[in-house]
């Protein structure tokens, strides 16, 4: 998921954006999608817990431990996993481009600033389903955008590359 910041005159939003960074030309904050379950997969995780359940008295009555232990911790994982990815802090990114700095953050990696004239973007589409999104500059090579799906990386990087170019010109 991204969103645009701030955006120079005859870009889509350019008119509702909000301009948090003067100096910056494009300013974007791109983020993990982290979508809140809905009712129906709440009802779904109910259901499957339950036929574990259902699976798990059977062979306890009979005496057979293995089977129900298997089940219940089938069950204790998917619950914990699933609380785990909730409390998670989603990746996220922020890229400002104006017209002499290119600065990049993330909360995972320590930040880039980077002389925009001489930084180019760099879409490497080794494999068939992927994208990989690099600001090149002679000294530094960094990937941006790993928390984007496909298509939203293509989207950013149209942006991203009209406005590198607009600073080159």
């Amino acid at each position: 998921m991204y969103s645009i910041h701030s955006c120079p005159g005859g870009q889509p939003l350019a008119e509702e954006s909000v301009r948090s960074a003067p100096e910056a030309g494009l300013v974007l904050h791109l983020r993990e999608n982290r979508s809140q379950l809905s009712q129906e997969a709440r009802v779904t995780f109910t259901v499957l817990i339950g036929l574990f359940m259902a699976m798990a008295i059977l062979p306890a009555i009979k005496g057979e431990m293995l089977v129900p232990m298997f089940a219940l911790g089938t069950m204790a994982l998917l619950v914990g996993a699933i609380e785990w990815h909730q409390r998670s802090q989603p990746a996220a990114e922020w890229l400002a481009i104006g017209d002499d700095r290119l600065r990049w953050t993330s909360n995972r990696c320590d930040p880039v600033d980077l002389p925009a004239r001489a930084t180019r973007l760099v879409q490497d589409e080794a494999v068939p389903a992927g994208l990989q999104l690099f600001l090149e500059s002679q000294w530094q090579r960094v990937e941006i955008g790993r928390c984007l799906s496909l298509e939203e990386k293509r989207a950013v990087a149209t942006l991203i590359a009209r406005q590198l170019g607009e600073v080159r010109a």
